[in-house]
């Protein structure tokens, strides 16, 4: 059975089929609706600054009321699944700007 379409970064795996995210052990990380598609926004844009206000039409639709805090508190327990002890953080603060993933993301 061929591997589906998994978004890869550093040693991590993104299952978007899944809806599952593995960490480089292999082991998967609980994430709940609103960090899986904000994780997934990110990983698809990688090396991009993206602002709270695309992030939330990426992750909740253009139909969504922007509360651009709460992007802010989704972004920060999201970072807390993806660190690592002496790993560089994945998602970067760009200041007065938004976010930007700063990982190489391939699909295979």
């Amino acid at each position: 059975m061929p591997e589906r379409g998994f978004l890869r970064f550093a040693g991590w795996r993104l299952d978007p089929v899944a809806r599952q995210l593995y960490d480089p052990e292999n082991v998967i990380i609980n994430l709940s609706d609103g960090e899986f598609r904000l994780l997934l926004a990110l990983v698809e844009r990688p090396r991009r600054v993206l602002t709270r206000d695309m992030l939330l039409d990426l992750s909740r639709g253009t139909m969504s009321e922007h509360f651009d805090r709460a992007i802010d508190v989704q972004m920060s327990r999201l970072r807390k699944k993806l660190a690592r002890p002496g790993r560089e953080e994945l998602i970067r603060t760009i200041r007065n700007e938004g976010y930007m993933f700063v990982a190489e993301v391939t699909a295979k």
